[in-house]
């Protein structure tokens, strides 16, 4: 869909008001789930067909269910972590991340995001906070963290198809081991946040004061289920915020609401708002 039709279709008048907003506001906050990627091939897990559809939660998304795995069927986990790992290991920023991250030349804007594929950073954006973790990151349990490259996932992603093939605990441990394993700075894992554990930290901390402190909230993509994330676009209401939404859904809270996908409406708002138009010839990713 190109801007222009964006522009004249269903959104109307509410595209002008949220550009209006956005003009005006003195410090921007992009609150994203797993809507915001979906259009670089990542998967969401909530949605219908999603990932926790096929791998339940309550098994796959708990530290004790995956070492459950682990012991007893090793081939579902290395399934699991596949089909986790590879996506993001080969995704790149799609016109979402790229609008968003255009927005800085014009207002302060601060992300703070639910997802863990460190593409808000790639396609520009300098002040993310990522309150799940990131994939692209392992953490000790001493507190050390050591940041990955993209190629560092593609490399698990290969050794996990291969693992696949023939599993046993030994070879999907050792296909994992630049995510989990031990080393001279202790036992270490993927820097996410799991199920029944705290949202990262000082990344919490600093994306809540951000949305308390903006005049505007622009939410893009997010389930609006999981907690206590879940709660920032009310927080930022009673702090006299503006809401604006992005989704193809209907919001269930009172907020303006921008109906379509990420990467066709937030480059038409970059357009209305500010003039600049997001061709692929004037991108680092296009």
């Amino acid at each position: 869909m190109e801007e222009a039709s964006v522009k004249e279709g269903s959104l109307g008048n509410k595209l002008l008001e949220a550009a209006l907003w956005l003009r005006r506001a003195q410090q921007v906050v992009v609150f994203t789930g797993a809507g915001v990627s979906a259009e670089s091939g990542i998967a969401t897990f909530r949605d219908e067909g999603g990932l926790w559809a096929r791998f339940p939660p309550e098994r796959f998304a708990h530290v004790s269910g995956l070492l459950a795995l682990l012991r007893d069927d090793p081939a579902r986990l290395a399934e699991f972590c596949r089909e986790v790992i590879a996506p993001i290991a080969e995704a790149r920023p799609n016109p979402a991340h790229r609008a968003i991250a255009a927005f800085e030349a014009y207002i302060p804007v601060v992300v703070v995001t639910q997802n863990v594929d460190g593409l808000h950073q790639e396609a520009g954006s300098t002040h993310v906070h990522e309150i799940h973790g990131s994939l692209l990151a392992v953490r000790s349990v001493l507190g050390g963290v050591e940041h990955l490259r993209r190629q560092d996932l593609q490399e698990v992603s290969k050794n996990l198809r291969r693992a696949t093939v023939q599993t046993s605990r030994r070879r999907l441990l050792w296909a994992l081991r630049r995510l989990l394993g031990v080393s001279h700075w202790g036992p270490y894992r993927p820097d996410v946040v799991m199920f029944g554990e705290p949202l990262r930290e000082p990344d919490w901390t600093l994306g809540r004061r951000a949305v308390h402190e903006s005049d505007v909230l622009l939410v893009v993509g997010t389930s609006g289920l999981v907690m206590p994330a879940a709660e920032l676009p009310s927080e930022a209401r009673a702090r006299g915020a503006k809401v604006i939404q992005i989704d193809p859904h209907p919001p269930d809270e009172p907020v303006l609401w921008l109906q379509g996908k990420a990467g066709e409406v937030l480059p038409a708002l970059l357009q209305e708002a500010f003039g600049t138009s997001l061709n692929a010839t004037e991108l680092p990713f296009g």
